[in-house]
């Protein structure tokens, strides 16, 4: 990880670090392969040198909040470089540290007049114990792109395709005030 933080001055405490792993294809956090290093590179279209290559980094960090396609690319290879060897999902305590780094500056903000990301962390805290399965990393991209375009959580339906823990994540959020106000069955009509 030297390479990343004194050659590419690659913060390995926010979102810089999962663009660098995206692009190299790391098969894991702290392991780069020679083949990765190298067909990534070269598939970039980036000269030889250090200097090249902490330019067009630099680039994809400034462009990560804005491009939504570049942005995905890396949230959701994360999730491949952030799993323990030999397992399918990634446990809670690393899936919160890589939503903190992916949802904050230089990555998208999860943030609007709520605090979504807090809000996220707080109940998954409160109610949640088990690990994070690949399904559920991408439906909260999913859910957190539409939550910041829409606060009041109105594209969410109780028959839509989330998965419960989104489900549960809205009733809690409901609970609290936040989104759309739940509709009230009056007795007798």
């Amino acid at each position: 990880m030297g390479y990343l933080s004194e050659n590419l001055h690659v913060s390995l405490e926010n979102a810089e670090l999962f663009v660098v792993l995206e692009l190299v294809q790391a098969p894991s956090v702290g392991e780069i392969t020679r083949a990765g290093f190298i067909d990534g590179w070269k598939s970039s279209g980036v000269g030889p040198s250090h200097h090249d290559h902490a330019a067009h980094v630099r680039k994809l960090i400034s462009a990560l909040s804005e491009d939504s396609a570049l942005f995905k690319k890396v949230y959701k290879y994360a999730f491949v470089a952030g799993r323990e060897k030999d397992q399918k999902s990634l446990g809670l305590e690393n899936a919160l540290i890589y939503w903190s780094m992916l949802f904050s500056t230089p990555g998208m903000t999860w943030k609007g007049k709520h605090d979504w990301l807090e809000l996220w962390k707080t109940f998954l805290g409160e109610k949640w114990t088990r690990s994070v399965n690949r399904d559920m990393w991408n439906m909260v991209l999913e859910f957190a792109l539409k939550s910041i375009g829409d606060e009041s959580l109105s594209f969410w339906s109780e028959d839509g395709a989330w998965p419960s823990v989104i489900d549960d994540f809205v009733g809690w959020c409901g609970q609290k005030g936040i989104g759309k106000p739940e509709t009230m069955e009056v007795d007798g009509q």
